[in-house]
């Protein structure tokens, strides 16, 4: 399963980038080790009556790992066979949507269109990083 601009579907493989100024040390840490941070997640989910169901939300999260992959400003994912919504997985962990960006298909390395968005959503990110300094200063 796959999550990509606002629904789910299914495919074999997919890919997708995060800039990291976007997201925190201690989310940064949940995506590099997401079956530790899953583990831990389902037993508390476990403790609290399956409040939120996340044994079957993360289905096959230790089966069907994802390769991630940290760049300078940004952090790239990709799996040839995404049984596992890691979607679901960054929803979870609060990361910042608008900051995501996927792509179908097996590849190594950020498509192009995935390095474009990238070098726009540091843009974005840093302009409004100095308007809210600005606001401050008032």
């Amino acid at each position: 399963m796959k999550y990509r601009n606002g629904f789910v579907s299914n495919s074999s493989s997919s890919s997708f980038v995060i800039l990291k100024d976007s997201i925190s040390n201690k989310q940064k840490d949940m995506i590099f080790n997401v079956e530790q941070w899953v583990d831990f997640f389902i037993k508390l989910d476990e403790e609290n009556d399956n409040r939120d169901n996340l044994k079957e939300k993360f289905s096959y999260y230790d089966e069907d790992p994802w390769r991630i992959v940290e760049y300078e400003d940004f952090i790239f994912g990709e799996t040839s066979m995404d049984n596992f919504n890691i979607g679901d997985f960054l929803d979870y962990i609060k990361v910042d949507r608008n900051y995501i960006k996927w792509d179908d298909g097996y590849n190594d390395e950020p498509y192009q269109a995935q390095l474009d968005f990238i070098k726009n959503m540091k843009n974005s990110y840093r302009k409004d990083k100095i308007n809210k300094l600005n606001d401050l200063n008032l």
